[in-house]
């Protein structure tokens, strides 16, 4: 994600950068939130419809579709942790990057100052 970026010298552009990094995350997850939560509405009417079409009196057709149902949602918790996971990991490298910059230059300063 950031090996290619080349973060900026002056530290009020790193903060905005830090801010939009942190707001992107946010963002970024409240959308795999949505997107879990509509698949997961998806997968719980899928599995209504199906049961309309199990007689009444087929518990062993009932359970069938309930564990394929409970499978579909388990995949899906899975590859939305998945998901969360990595965004969090390249969030958190880029926001160290960024941070290791600011410090950086705030030792620059701290040098500069001892200098004079």
């Amino acid at each position: 994600m950031s090996d290619e970026i080349t973060l900026p010298e002056d530290e009020q552009e790193l903060s905005i950068l830090y801010q939009e990094t942190i707001d992107h995350h946010h963002n970024y997850l409240e959308k795999l939130h949505s997107a879990f939560n509509r698949r997961c509405e998806k997968i719980g009417g899928d599995t209504k419809e199906g049961l309309k079409d199990v007689p009444e009196n087929s518990e062993e057709g009932k359970q069938a579709l309930l564990t394929k149902e409970q499978e579909l949602l388990d995949k899906t918790l899975a590859e939305l942790k998945y998901a969360i996971n990595k965004s969090n990991a390249n969030a958190r490298k880029k926001l160290e990057e960024i941070q290791n910059k600011m410090e950086e230059g705030s030792l620059n300063l701290e040098n500069e100052l001892a200098e004079l």
